[in-house]
Parts: C-alpha cells; structure tokens; sequence
C-alpha cells in the first residue's frame, strides 16, 4: 500500500513537470536584487510564459526602478524574424491594447551591411557563387555553426535602440548607452538560442510602484519590413535564411519567406507591484 501511494506522488510529480507553460503570462513577478541586464540567462531560468504565435518564452518582471522583459528565441525561424526586423515591446499604461498610444522601444535593430553576407566575405556576384558551392560541400553542422557564429557577431554589433511615444523622449534611435535608462541587450547563448533582456525606468513610463498598476503589453516581432527594412535575407546564394527541408539553417522555402514579411504580436496584462 505504501509502495502504491508513493507511485502516486511519482507519477503526480512527474505530470507537474511536465506541464506546459501558459501561453501568455499571468502571474506577477518581481526581480531578484541582483539582475544585471547583460544578456545572460542567469536571473530568467524560470519563464512565465511562451507564446505559440510568437514561438517566443518570456517573462516580464519589476521591482522599484524598472519593468523588465526578458525574451528566449529556440527556433530558428523565430531567430531568424528577429534578426530581420527586431522585437517590439509596446506598453501603454492605461492598460488598453492600442498600439498607436503606448510606449515602444524596438531592439535589436540589424543594419543591412552587417547582415548580407557572412563574416570576411567580399560582394560581388562571382563571390555568391563560389559562397553558396562552398555551403553545398558543408556538413549540416557547419551551415548550422556558421549561421551560430555570424549572429552572434551581429548581435554584438548592435548599438542603438529605437524608441517612440516617450513623453520627454523625442522619437529616434538612441544609443545602447544613453541617458534615460532604457537597457537592451541581446546574445546567443551554448544552445543557440536567442536571448534578450530590456529594462525600462518606471520613471520614463509616468507610472510609480505605489500606483499598482495594471498595464497592456503587446510584444511583436516585427518581420522583415519591405525593401528599405534593417536586415538583408540571402538564401539560395548561400546566405541564412529559414531552415529547409533538410530541418538545417541556409535557403529557407517561400512559405518561410512569406512568414518572414509579416509581423507576429500578441498583448497581454501586466500589474505592477512592489
């Protein structure tokens, strides 16, 4: 009798494991005293939610200063619409789901020269060519390893953020290191995955602790915005589009394309606490 209530508990403890994270976040967080925004996953092991439109895990958090989000991309085509047009975090403090009235930083912003083609490489069309018979000669591991470093070299290159509908914030692009407070960071991690951690002052959102209030969030990604957007994709030349078929990083198939030029969000709710 023993034995079968403690095969209980097992198999109860196991089916908790196992459940799945909801798909928007419900629940109020407040952040460890100690959070750096350095783009590393050492204060975010826990998400709170993951999203199924976005294929994104996030977790959104305060304490007395900041409302942070951190943002974790696994896929690759999720990755792949960050790199393209960046994440949007929209929060309007009068809790309504109306873009158009809220406060919007937009991260990571890639510029086109540092996208279109792989580290060391020249242009020219001669240089495509031989580019994309040398991809054909790899192994899935080292489309998949080049792809992994090229982001991360991107990412690193990254240095401003764009902001719009702060009140005494003109609408532009700020610097990664500016004045206000507004933080973003993003970096690959060992497993290949997309991390990013933003911070935005309290203060920079008119809003207070004490207030406790509940505001809207719409988190977007933005996809690649028509032909002057920020990100270049390359696929059948040899550059890192949408996985294949194959399930490998390299010339993405027009279904991953199309997906690649509309924007994905979602909103959701959020009170601030102490």
């Amino acid at each position: 009798m023993k034995l079968f209530y403690a095969l209980i508990l097992i198999f109860a403890g196991i089916e908790a494991t196992a459940q799945k994270l909801p798909d928007i976040q419900t629940t109020t967080l407040v952040v460890p005293s100690t959070i750096r925004i350095d783009g590393k996953n050492t204060e975010w092991n826990n998400f709170s939610a993951e999203n199924k439109r976005t294929s994104l895990i996030y977790s959104i958090a305060n304490d007395d200063k900041n409302l942070y989000l951190a943002i974790k991309a696994a896929s690759n085509d999720a990755i792949t619409k960050i790199l393209a047009g960046g994440i949007s975090f929209s929060v309007n403090t009068k809790g309504k789901k109306k873009e158009d009235e809220s406060f919007t930083i937009t991260y990571p912003l890639i510029a086109r020269a540092n996208v279109a083609r792989p580290v060391g490489q020249a242009g020219g069309g001669l240089n495509r060519q031989r580019m994309g018979q040398n991809r054909q000669e790899q192994s899935q591991e080292q489309r998949d390893s080049a792809a992994y470093e090229q982001r991360k070299v991107q990412l690193a290159g990254v240095k401003e953020i764009k902001i719009k509908g702060f009140a005494n914030i003109p609408d532009s692009l700020i610097s990664i290191y500016n004045e206000y407070g507004i933080k973003a960071i993003a970096k690959m991690d060992e497993q290949k995955a997309y991390f990013c951690e933003i911070a935005i002052p309290l203060s920079t959102l008119q809003i207070s602790i004490d207030d406790k209030k509940e505001i809207a969030y719409q988190i977007k990604l933005n996809g690649r915005q028509g032909g002057g957007g920020n990100f270049a994709m390359r696929t059948n030349a040899g550059g890192f589009g949408g996985r294949n078929r194959g399930g490998g990083f390299g010339g993405g198939n027009n279904t991953a394309q199309q997906d690649l030029m509309v924007a994905t969000d979602f909103w959701g709710k959020y009170t601030i606490q102490k």
